[in-house]
This record gives structure tokens, sequence and C-alpha cells, in this order.
């Protein structure tokens, strides 16, 4: 009897001390942060706490993000291309029912399997209406957050309803959203995870997307010392708020002893936004489109011992390579049934090794106007972007080509002296783009008159109904796309 309690408890230590040596991970993600508006980029907002990373850590100069929110949260989770998730074209709006099937295998149930605590602070936009589409029933083993994009940092109202909760209870909070994320944060590496396990915190900040909020004292700030205009003074004054609270996050992590053993990935979800202030120099372009200052993001890895302190690559790295990275980098295995777009570029990381990719990236947008599509393919140093017009009488493609190695700001466009390559690629794109499901999600600028926003969000999640099921693969919405329509498997026009 005592043998056996003995070989347990040896079993149970032995469990206990192989998942404490495996490296935490925290993932932060800012929401529409320019290329240039971080110090170390030369900006005069002042972002000492991302500098720090940028100096200890890895800068990823070419690092691939979609255009925008929903696509790249989509992408993040899977490490499958949106185009297949049906999220590919748009940002998910309050008012629609959709999000990422719960067909679908999320990065943190991966983890969950392995060991590890899971936590997400922030703003999740990938699905709120059923319960498997909100992230404590998606693998997350706490939520503290906001379901929806565009909320009040003030109030925490997202298109008339309060959207603020904790794992599914309603939560009410005078503070400003920025602040509130860096100290959950904080409360979760103190007080609420197990000390004896890994854990993975996701931690996907507001800011600095829209409204244009910022503390009064900031905002004094850039309008004494930098003389900055509005907009541009209340979005420095998000982004030096964004950065005190990463601030928070590094000195607990210090203060714990456990930075040595901690994986951090910082990364923006798309391109700055000019029109509130965002500055994506030397780039040509922001969000909404797919020129590189749309999707060519700041990102940084930090790993102290393995990856390289004060160190940049230019390895090409989609957002999709990031869960098949970091469980490479821990060693669990990833649960997905469905085969992964994304790649495992660890090596890019810890030997400045680089890895060609196998397959090119794709991008798409139609948000810049309704019926106006944005659409990009990169393959290597190639990359065709196609500005696509039409309504019920005519449809517009303006082809614009370029070579990154020799262009990466796209000044120089080829197209016109390279037609059979822009056939080729124009072709992949074509191709690409049948992959998306007839109902999947589309832009919608407004909502139906008839709707209305709960009065809460948290309290607005439905258990599960059949009526969810059908929403991924029926005939729903009838694609807005510029190609022949062959309806097969699920409801998309081709079936992978």
């Amino acid at each position: 009897m005592r043998l056996s309690l003995l070989i347990i408890f040896l079993a149970t230590f032995i469990s206990s001390a192989q998942a404490t040596d495996k490296p935490n991970i925290v993932i932060i993600l800012a929401d529409d942060l320019g290329y240039a508006d971080l110090g170390f980029r030369g900006s005069d907002i002042q972002t000492p706490n991302i500098d720090r990373l940028a100096s200890e850590g890895m800068v990823l100069n070419r690092f691939y993000s979609l255009p925008i929110c929903t696509p790249t949260r989509s992408a993040l989770m899977t490490a499958r291309d949106p185009i297949k998730l049906g999220t590919a074209y748009a940002g998910l709006q309050p008012w629609e029912h959709g999000g990422v099937s719960p067909e679908e295998h999320f990065m943190p149930e991966s983890f969950q399997k392995a060991g590890y605590e899971t936590a997400m602070i922030g703003k999740w936009h990938i699905g709120r209406q059923y319960e498997s589409l909100v992230p404590h029933h998606r693998g997350f083993d706490h939520f503290f957050g906001h379901l929806n994009t565009q909320v009040d940092y003030y109030t925490h109202e997202s298109a008339g309803g309060h959207d603020l909760q904790e794992n599914g209870k309603s939560l009410k909070r005078d503070a400003y959203a920025t602040d509130i994320h860096g100290e959950e944060s904080v409360r979760f590496l103190k007080e609420l995870r197990d000390p004896a396990k890994p854990f993975l915190l996701y931690v996907p900040l507001l800011a600095p997307h829209s409204p244009m909020q910022a503390p009064e004292e900031l905002e004094a700030k850039y309008k004494s010392r930098m003389n900055f205009p509005i907009p541009k003074r209340t979005y420095a004054a998000m982004v030096d708020s964004m950065d005190q609270a990463i601030g928070r996050i590094l000195d607990e992590l210090d203060r714990q002893g456990v930075s040595d053993n901690t994986i951090i990935l910082f990364f923006s979800d798309n391109g700055g936004f000019a029109g509130f202030g965002g500055v994506n120099k030397p780039y040509r372009g922001g969000k909404l489109e797919t020129f590189e200052g749309g999707i060519r993001v700041n990102a940084i890895m930090r790993w102290p011992g393995l990856i390289p302190a004060g160190s940049e690559t230019q390895q090409t790295i989609s957002v999709m390579d990031v869960f098949p990275t970091l469980a490479a980098a821990t060693g669990i295995e990833m649960y997905n049934e469905k085969k992964i777009d994304g790649m495992n570029i660890l090596s890019a990381q810890t030997k400045s090794k680089d890895m060609k990719r196998p397959k090119p990236l794709f991008f798409a947008s139609n948000s810049p106007e309704y019926n106006s599509f944005s659409l990009a393919m990169i393959d290597g140093d190639d990359k065709l972007v196609q500005i696509i017009d039409h309504n019920n009488r005519s449809t517009e493609i303006t082809n614009h080509l370029f070579d990154l190695g020799d262009d990466p700001y796209e000044k120089n466009n080829l197209a016109e002296e390279n037609p059979l390559r822009v056939k080729k690629m124009s072709d992949a794109i074509n191709d690409w783009r049948s992959q998306h499901p007839v109902s999947g999600l589309y832009v919608s600028i407004s909502p139906n008159p008839s709707w209305r926003a709960p009065t809460d969000y948290a309290e607005d999640v439905k258990p599960d109904e059949k009526t969810i099921l059908k929403s991924w693969g029926g005939f729903g919405r009838v694609a807005s796309q510029v190609l022949q329509m062959r309806y097969g498997e699920k409801g998309r026009i081709k079936y992978e």
C-alpha cells in the first residue's frame, strides 16, 4: 500500500515538475497600432516598455497580420487561413450572429490539454451570441473582457449594450479600459493562476482602436510636450497608456522571477488607421488595405536565453504561424483535426535561419467601401495587390505588382511589363477566394433598422442550438465576389 502511494506521489511530482519546466507564454495584441508609432521606430510617442521588449528580444520586421481585426484573431486562434473560416473579408459586428465555427480547434484548447492554465484579458471579436463561440468555452480557463469591438473605454458599451464581463458574468468597473486590462493581467498572474502550472496569458488590448478616448493627463502630456494636434494627441495618449499596461505585466513577471522562462509575443492586429492618427511609414497604406502599411505590422518576440537579445529578422512570418511556433517552443501537441496553414518558424527566431514558405500568403478586405475589395498575394518577394470595384453593371480590377525585395515601399508598379506573372497570381487569388463559404462574413456597415443591442452582452449569450450550425453551412448571403458560383459541400463555392 505504501509502495503504491509512493509511486503515485512520485508520478504526480514528476508530472508537476515537467509541467512547470515548460515555458510560460504571454501574447499581447495591440489594436490598430501604426508601424511607425513606437519609440524604437523613432516615434515621439513614449513606449519604454515595448522598446524594452525590442532590446531584449527579436524584432520581427516582416510579420504579417490581416488588414482587419476579426480575420487576424481567427488566424491566431486556429493557425488556419481565415478564407476557410468565413472570416477573411471584414470585422464581425455586434448585430451579426456568426463567428468562427465550433468545429475549429483553438490554440488555448491544445495548451489546456498539455497542462497549461489559460487566460484571456481584453477584446475577443470572433463570436458572441452562443456559448460555443465565447472565450471561456473555447479553451480559456479564465476570461475577463469584451466580446465585441468599438467598446467605449469608460462606459464599456458597444453599439449601445454593456460589454464587460468575467467568465460570463457581467461586471461594472469605473475605470479606463486599458488600465483595467493591465490590472486584470497582473491579478491573474498574482492571484488567480496556479503557480504549479505553466500558463498561457492572451492580452488582446482595445488600444489604440477607436473610439478615440484617453486619460486627460496623458492627452495633456502630448499637447504640452509634443504639441500633437487632435486626433493624433489622443491616439498618442492611447498608445502611451497601452505601453504602461504592458509595463505592469513585465514588472509582475520580473517580481515573480518567471521572466526568463516566459515567451512574450507582442504584435498588432493590422496597420494603423491614418484618420485617427496612426502612422505606417515608410510603408504604403494602412488598416483596411492590403498594401504593406495595412498588413506588415510591429511584432516582437522575447525568450531570454533562446532568442538573441537586440536581434532582428527579415523572415516572412504570418499570424497563422504563431500557434505552431509556440507549440514547437513548448513541446506540446497541436490537436487540430483540420489542416493548418501556418508553419513553425522557431528556427528563424532561435537560430536566425531563414525559412522558405511552402505556400503564398493571401489577404483580403472589403471594408474600405461597400462592393470594393482589396486583395493581395505574397509569393516570396513577389506581391500582387488587386483593387476590385464592382456593381450591377461593371467590374473594374486594378493590378499592382511589386518586388518587395527591391521595393518594400511599393512605389514601382511592375504589372504592365509582367502580364504573365500578373495572370498567374491573379488566377491563384481567384482560386483562393473560391474557398470562402457563401454564408461567411462580409462587410456590414449598419444593422437592420429593427436591431437593438442587448442591454448586456454577457447575458445575451445563448445555449447552443441546431440553428447555429446551420449558419456555417447554410446558403445565407450570396457571396459578393467576382467568380463563377460552384456550390459544393457545406455551402462553399469550392470546398477544400
